[in-house]
């Protein structure tokens, strides 16, 4: 029996320019010797691509991303806590060379490729 799971998963990620530091450098044009004061970052993304990343090392970073949430949620409950933790929810980015992160933009990241893992608590 033949098994139908790819080798590879494709990943599309944003393409973003490299960000330019300005600070207390010469221009190219001639403004009487001044320097730049102010830094210019770009933040806009530039495009898409994808990239093909190797289904096993996915796994892997999966795995030890989920192992570490749970050994951090097994220590947010103290054992004589009147309160207990009932569901986490994360939102989780993977990039294109398959590193899985952790969202840290307090919010929703809905339009931005995230999964949602939801760790609720088993009775």
């Amino acid at each position: 029996m033949t098994s139908n799971i790819p080798e590879t998963i494709g990943i599309i990620s944003a393409t973003v320019p490299e960000q330019v530091s300005r600070r207390g450098t010469r221009g190219g044009d001639d403004t009487g010797g001044l320097l730049w004061e102010e830094e210019t970052a770009i933040t806009e993304v530039a495009g898409l691509k994808r990239t093909e990343v190797e289904l096993d090392k996915l796994k892997q970073e999966m795995k030890g991303f989920i192992a570490a949430m749970r050994e951090i949620l097994d220590e947010a409950e103290p054992p004589n806590s009147k309160m207990r933790l009932d569901e986490v929810e994360l939102s989780v980015e993977v990039n294109g060379e398959g590193k899985v992160s952790l969202l840290g933009i307090g919010g929703k990241a809905g339009g931005k490729g995230a999964m949602t893992f939801k760790f609720k608590r088993k009775d």
